[in-house]
């Protein structure tokens, strides 16, 4: 941890800097949506979740003549926020059943934390719901996954893991969330700049480096691309990326490039889930908050790792704004019959299944893709289904429980 994210209990609080206000806002907003999307049922009475933040600090920064509320507070903030909002016009309450569990290595860090959450009103809370542990992430995650697995049989859960570096969440930790634990996710951290210039040659004998499938072939394409600074850093990225999502246990992985103006570098804010509404409701976070954050070279459809387009768009940055949502419409009009056609089994394909398949490879959210396939359905490139096998007139709303299927007349792009 650097000097200037320090805390101490009755000290003056770190100065934040402006990509760490980016990702509390992501988080933010992020939670809200999500307790929005979890509980749709007014029926529901009880929801169980655990919030774990790995790397909690102190709690608090000064931000110019105001304080910033760390992500510790943000959690805590999201629930009663959420509690008010979701109990709105119910007729049976929902009890949100939250458990707090906040780690850091360093005991200032925990203290601070705890003068912070007590001068915000929940003091009362710690001991009970809101656990304070000072230890290292990794070592006390066995310790993290008994209890979840104990008190909450089932449930959720959303692990922060805020890291300074690349090196203090091992994937053997991530993967282990994803196989032991009922709906997980993860927002992770990753120092990507970082973890690239501090590569050589005997980078690949040591497991810090190895656990993100870094082999000799790895660091030799890396020599043979950092050159380029812009491009041969962007394919050697999103190699890594994909390394990362591979070995995760995570079915879906949402890398975002947020760029860092103290260090001159790039880092990465991954959503890891198992679930693609999940990952639709960060990349709707993402678009909602504009140019804050980026994605390498296409929008539309890509693949993690090295894709040949990259050349073609060796210096775009997509950058979630309007422009970027206007061209991504145009490219997935020409490419998504393609891709639709390739999940089409026995003529037809669920509306689940295709976002299944694509939704690690697009920026697109299902609102993008539903209007995309909408415009195709109108042009008669397919027709579309209803959950109950009707026929639904096109320019209708697409559904998830909706099938494409082909039309009975073809369109000379399906001959």
């Amino acid at each position: 941890m650097p000097e200037n994210f320090q805390w101490s209990p009755n000290k003056p609080l770190p100065k934040i800097e402006e990509h760490s206000i980016r990702k509390l806002d992501v988080l933010s907003k992020y939670l809200d949506v999500y307790f929005d999307t979890v509980v749709p049922n007014p029926r529901t009475e009880r929801l169980n979740i655990t919030l774990v933040d790995g790397f909690c600090g102190g709690g608090a920064y000064q931000k110019n003549d105001c304080i910033q509320q760390g992500s510790p507070l943000i959690l805590l903030r999201a629930v009663e926020d959420a509690r008010i909002r979701l109990n709105r016009n119910r007729e049976k309450p929902l009890e949100i059943n939250a458990r707090y569990i906040f780690v850091d290595s360093n005991d200032n860090h925990i203290a601070a934390l705890r003068e912070q959450i007590t001068d915000e009103g929940y003091g009362d809370q710690i001991g009970g719901s809101i656990s304070l542990r000072v230890a290292e992430f990794a070592e006390e995650l066995p310790r993290i996954l008994r209890e979840i697995r104990t008190n909450q049989r089932v449930g959720r859960s959303i692990f922060v893991l805020d890291q300074f570096g690349y090196s203090d969440v091992p994937m053997a930790s991530i993967k282990t969330i994803f196989s032991e634990l009922d709906r997980p996710e993860i927002i992770l951290t990753f120092a990507i700049d970082s973890f690239l210039n501090y590569l050589r040659e005997e980078s690949a004998a040591l497991e810090v480096y190895r656990q993100f499938g870094v082999n000799d072939a790895f660091i030799s394409d890396w020599n043979a691309n950092k050159s380029d600074e812009a491009f041969g850093r962007m394919v050697t990225q999103r190699l890594l990326m994909s390394n990362i999502q591979r070995d995760s246990g995570a079915e879906f992985f949402t890398p975002f490039m947020l760029w860092s103006r103290t260090d001159n570098r790039w880092m990465m804010l991954a959503h890891l889930s198992r679930h693609q509404a999940a990952r639709d409701k960060m990349l709707g976070v993402h678009w909602d908050t504009q140019n804050s954050f980026r994605h390498f070279g296409r929008g539309s459809l890509f693949s993690l790792g090295f894709d040949t387009r990259l050349i073609e768009s060796k210096d775009a940055l997509f950058s979630f704004a309007d422009q970027d949502r206007t061209r991504l419409e145009a490219e997935l009009l020409a490419e998504l019959p393609k891709e639709i056609h390739a999940c089409l089994n026995d003529d037809s394909v669920s509306i689940e299944a295709l976002l299944e398949k694509i939704g690690n490879r697009t920026a697109a959210t299902n609102h993008d893709l539903f209007g995309v396939i909408t415009e195709l359905a109108r042009a008669r490139e397919f027709e579309v289904l209803s959950g109950k096998g009707t026929l639904k007139r096109a320019g209708t709303r697409i559904q998830t429980s909706d099938r494409l299927i082909l039309p009975a007349q073809r369109t000379l792009f399906q001959l």
